[in-house]
């Protein structure tokens, strides 16, 4: 759980770095650039901690990390192209939808032993969530029901709980550097191309940002990428949704933070009882 939370912390700082930079250049551009430096900071990790590479890659069980690393990049640029338009509260209410499908396959497929500690941190994690989500929809402008952006978004759910759900198997006879390894690999690879479309595609591409940033952001979101990782290879992929829904309400306190945006009394009462939950599972 230490890893979880760890993980959702910096994802949350690597969306307040995105929410910043993002303005000078195209996602999928700025995805490509930083995930070449996530490539090379998992190579680094995994030759200095002497993992055997040869003998990952010649393990069969690679195809299902590749199969999980698609599913993964597949969820990453659905979830950008609905950003373009949608709204974050939107998305927000797909993260229950993300749980639901974790907590399906880990408690009736899987079978693995649910106890109280769980249901009860499980339901304050929830109900912390809901306050953030009802409190953002009430004071978001009405925007109408657009059926492509629920299927991106019902794309992007299913992308995302498939991609962890394959990983979280993988991990329990495979190395995480090598995983995700793999999984930068496979980012880099088709957000390089998809950069390529839309360049030829707009004629242009608006200046990215400096060597310095792009090192920043992958750093940082390496960190989340490992730490979660490591946190769901010792728990499993329910808590491991649960506490990723923290990320929303720890980037609007991160904002506040860089950008001067201002909290509301939900916002503190939401964080409150998410970490409570958290506790509670910990």
């Amino acid at each position: 759980m230490y890893f979880l939370l760890a993980s959702v912390s910096l994802y949350a700082f690597n969306n307040v770095l995105w929410k910043y930079f993002v303005r000078n250049e195209h996602p999928l551009h700025l995805i490509s650039r930083r995930a070449l430096f996530t490539v090379l900071i998992a190579f680094v990790a995994v030759w200095l901690t002497g993992v055997d590479f040869v003998a990952y890659i010649h393990n069969p069980k690679i195809l299902n990390v590749l199969a999980g690393s698609l599913f993964g990049v597949t969820g990453l640029i659905l979830m950008v192209t609905f950003l373009k338009t949608g709204s974050l509260v939107r998305m927000g209410y797909y993260s229950l939808l993300g749980a639901l499908i974790a907590a399906a396959y880990t408690y009736m497929f899987r079978e693995a032993p649910v106890s109280g500690k769980i249901i009860w941190g499980a339901a304050i994690i929830i109900t912390g969530y809901m306050v953030f989500l009802l409190d953002e929809t009430r004071r978001a402008k009405t925007e109408p029901a657009i059926l492509k952006e629920h299927l991106w978004l019902t794309g992007m759910t299913l992308c995302f709980a498939v991609s962890m759900l394959i990983q979280w198997e993988q991990l329990k006879v495979l190395p995480p550097l090598a995983i995700i390894s793999t999984q930068e690999v496979v980012v880099l690879a088709v957000t390089f191309i998809a950069s390529f479309y839309i360049k030829t595609r707009s004629g242009k591409v608006r200046a990215g940002i400096t060597l310095r940033n792009t090192v920043v952001m992958a750093a940082v979101i390496f960190g989340g990428i490992l730490t979660g990782a490591l946190g769901l290879k010792t728990a499993d992929p329910f808590l491991a949704s649960l506490t990723g829904m923290m990320s929303p309400v720890l980037t609007v306190f991160g904002g506040a933070l860089a950008f001067n945006d201002k909290l509301r009394p939900l916002h503190y009462i939401s964080l409150a009882l998410m970490v409570l939950g958290g506790v509670a599972l910990v």
